[in-house]
């Protein structure tokens, strides 16, 4: 009956590390999505951002601190691809 008893222990406590092992998975990939969601609404964050700065550059163009057009865009691709670097390696590949 002993060795019954630690056999059904063993199942059990395999089972639990197994359940653990799951959750911990599926965390992660919950985790590595919310991320990804979060280097998108960054990227398009500053491209709104760029947006209303060449907006507000046409709206009033004798301003010495507007920026040209070409500014504007660079700092927008800049912000996408800063967004880019700053995901972890294994979201790129997924």
């Amino acid at each position: 009956m002993n060795d019954e008893t630690e056999g059904v222990a063993i199942r059990l406590w395999r089972d639990r590390a197994q359940l653990r092992e799951q959750e911990r998975n599926e965390i992660q990939a919950r985790l590595r999505i919310a991320e990804e969601k979060i280097a998108i609404l960054m990227a398009e964050n500053d491209r709104l951002a760029a947006e209303n700065s060449r907006l507000r550059a046409l709206g009033s163009p004798d301003e010495g601190s507007a920026r040209t057009e070409t500014e504007l865009q660079m700092e927008a691709l800049k912000g996408a691809l800063m967004s880019l670097i700053a995901r972890p390696a294994d979201s790129l590949n997924s």
